[in-house]
């Protein structure tokens, strides 16, 4: 694995100090191809060389441990960061990948909900989240308890690939339980990814975060189940500010209900205006009308 000289530059940037990724995407959309050394001296005249210098030497050393742990750092200037991340609002300066960078390019599905999931729940993230990577989508999730970690194992039975974006350093998983969960996702040419270097602990606020990067890399986001004020919310907003599909999961009948809680899907349909599904066939023609090149095929209608 070789870094280039524009992820280099780009992770300087963000350790100079007083640089965080506002400062460090004007600066390297003010370099162009032009030298991030000498773009961040006209703009930061009061920093000095030495600052530089420092920045270097401690990206290097950032670079070298992460690819000795198999994480790969990937600037937003580089061709192989997801253009379709790229084009959100608040982009990473630098992402961290473990796995297939590749697959972060490819058509998407963002599969969320709650870590308190219910039977219903289990059972209609399982059927969604399979249906998805049937139909030739990649499922992004962030490897929590309950939904997440649910629609990742659903991907991984029907051999589709799956992506796994965290809150914090991709040197550790979290919560530990996943561990073996984010190595199957490894195996099966999946990722794992991260706005955070290694070594960089699951802060509250990050959870929230990442919600974006997950409806970043996806063309829409799906919210299973989740209460009125349920983490997955953050997720939606995202999705309608990035202006992605969004869609929820309803039961079809009091008899599929059970357990169910649909108090964040009633809220989405009436707050947000995402779209309600309650049958696979619904999710098919979502999906149809998202433009992608996977196959339609042939479905049994299922009622969620």
């Amino acid at each position: 694995m070789t870094t280039s000289l524009e992820t280099l530059h780009a992770l300087a940037a963000l350790q100079l100090p007083g640089v965080g990724q506002v400062t460090a995407r004007k600066i390297l959309a003010q370099a162009g191809g032009n030298s991030v050394q000498q773009t961040i001296a006209m703009m930061l005249p009061n920093l000095g060389s030495k600052a530089w210098d420092q920045a270097i030497v401690d990206s290097e050393r950032i670079i070298e441990e992460g690819e000795a742990l198999g994480i790969e750092a990937i600037a937003i200037t580089s061709t192989r960061y997801p253009a379709r991340l790229r084009q959100i609002p608040d982009p990473p300066v630098v992402l961290y990948v473990r796995g297939d960078a590749s697959v972060l390019s490819r058509d998407a599905i963002a599969v969320v909900g709650t870590r308190k999931v219910s039977s219903a729940g289990a059972r209609l993230t399982k059927l969604v989240a399979g249906y998805i990577g049937k139909r030739g989508f990649v499922v992004v999730s962030g490897l929590a308890l309950g939904v997440d970690a649910l629609a990742h194992e659903a991907a991984l039975e029907v051999g589709a690939i799956t992506v796994a974006v965290l809150a914090h350093g991709l040197d550790t998983v979290s919560p530990a339980s996943n561990r073996k969960l984010a190595e199957r996702i490894l195996g099966n040419g999946g990722a794992l990814v991260s706005e955070h270097h290694h070594g960089v602990p699951a802060r509250p606020a990050e959870f929230v975060r990442r919600n974006r990067l997950q409806s970043g890399l996806s063309l829409g986001s799906v919210i299973v189940e989740s209460g009125a004020e349920g983490g997955s919310m953050h997720q939606a907003r995202f999705t309608k500010a990035q202006d992605r599909h969004l869609m929820t999961v309803l039961a079809a009948s009091d008899n599929s209900r059970s357990d169910l809680n649909e108090a964040g899907a009633h809220e989405l349909v009436s707050s947000l205006g995402a779209i309600a599904m309650r049958s696979l066939g619904d999710l098919a023609k979502e999906l149809d009308g998202i433009k992608v090149r996977s196959e339609t095929g042939s479905i049994k209608n299922e009622l969620f």
